[in-house]
């Protein structure tokens, strides 16, 4: 058993906006009960004194009332609902100017993360391939700059257009993949429309297999636990977009039920994408600053190279349910032991922390 330190674990509950009226496309970023308590055991079993906290709104409460002095960590999952590309900063933003020491990523990078556009351009700086892709701004008028956006993306159709900001699919349906400059005009303006006020991401479609590399760590020391293969062609039960893309849970009017995504987790031993994979996927792990535990989506291009698709800097972490913490089960890491090294990680960072716990652990 690890440390007694008291951590805040912050959420944001599905059932608690469900019944305020969200609709199920609205309710992606929040997490159903089965996440809150699996993570309040794994803290609790680790040795850690949880305070639960519900939403911003709670945090906000509490920390006005002077009750965050007690706390030493903050363990925040809630990804907000208002405020664009900056929903998921907002708590950690907060934390940061009370200097609370929390884990996963800063504000700053997970603004950037969630940011899919902002993200690649980060990624191209770097040397790191992502496909080839262009913004058509917000501001732009419905159609604006959208007939010219293949000339940026340096290919010919198919392309694929998809909302910056959004995560879980949402904005991704059978008409995400374009095959024609009025198709692209069309869809943009449609998911203008849908998402007033968001930019709209528009790249190289991709042909080849897609994976999803799930990492443990911070900066050199981070690793890959493991890579799933988004097995489309297997998910008889879902229905496939060109079997490549799938219609998500909650365009089907279907709550978070069943599994994430139709995984199946690989290795290097058996499929040659995988190193190459992992490798990339740990160089926009780094790039971008991300933190502590999360995942990074690749997909294979038809020359075979791998790309990086978008940033998951907040992953999941439904016990057996989520991709990452399926992926840790297939390599022998149960839920507690995965909880316990993100907060390890995390620790690397406070080493006023690391020492509390070790005198604590001693003590016991």
């Amino acid at each position: 058993m690890a440390s007694s330190l008291v951590t805040a674990f912050i959420y944001d509950r599905y059932e608690t906006y469900r019944s305020q009226g969200l609709g199920y496309e609205e309710l992606i970023p929040f997490d159903v009960d089965v996440t809150i308590d699996g993570l309040k055991r794994a803290l609790e079993a680790s040795g850690h004194k949880v305070v639960a906290v519900e939403g911003i709104r709670q945090l906000v409460a509490l920390v006005a009332e002077g009750k965050h002095k007690s706390w030493d960590l903050a363990f925040p999952i809630a990804e907000g609902i208002f405020g664009g590309a900056g929903r998921e900063a907002q708590v950690p933003g907060i934390l940061e100017a009370y200097q609370i020491p929390h884990v996963f990523a800063d504000a700053a990078t997970l603004s950037l993360a969630q940011d899919k556009g902002l993200t690649k351009m980060v990624l191209d700086h770097h040397g790191i391939p992502t496909a080839p892709f262009a913004v058509v701004p917000a501001a732009a008028g419905p159609s604006a700059g959208a007939g010219e956006e293949k000339e940026d993306v340096g290919a010919t159709f198919p392309l694929f257009i998809k909302p910056t900001w959004e995560c879980s699919s949402k904005g991704i349906d059978q008409k995400s993949k374009v095959g024609d400059a009025a198709e692209l005009v069309e869809g943009v303006r449609r998911l203008r429309a849908r998402y007033p006020g968001q930019s709209v991401l528009v790249e190289r479609f991709l042909g080849g297999a897609e994976y999803s590399v799930s990492i443990l760590g911070t900066g050199p020391s981070a690793r890959a636990i493991g890579t799933a293969l988004l097995d489309w062609d297997a998910a008889e039960s879902q229905q496939v977009l060109d079997s490549h893309y799938h219609v998500p849970y909650w365009a089907r009017g279907a709550p978070p039920e069943g599994h994430d995504y139709p995984v199946k987790v690989v290795s290097a031993r058996d499929n040659p994408d995988v190193r190459p994979a992992e490798e990339v996927a740990l160089k926009a792990w780094r790039a971008v600053g991300c933190r502590d535990t999360g995942r990074v989506d690749i997909r294979l291009g038809l020359d075979g190279l791998p790309y990086v698709l978008e940033i998951n800097a907040i992953p999941g972490l439904r016990p057996s349910w989520s991709t990452l913490t399926k992926t840790a089960e297939f390599y022998g890491i149960d839920y507690d032991q995965l909880i316990g090294a993100v907060v390890e990680s995390a620790l690397e960072r406070y080493p006023h922390l690391r020492s509390k716990s070790e005198s604590a652990e001693l003590r016991n």
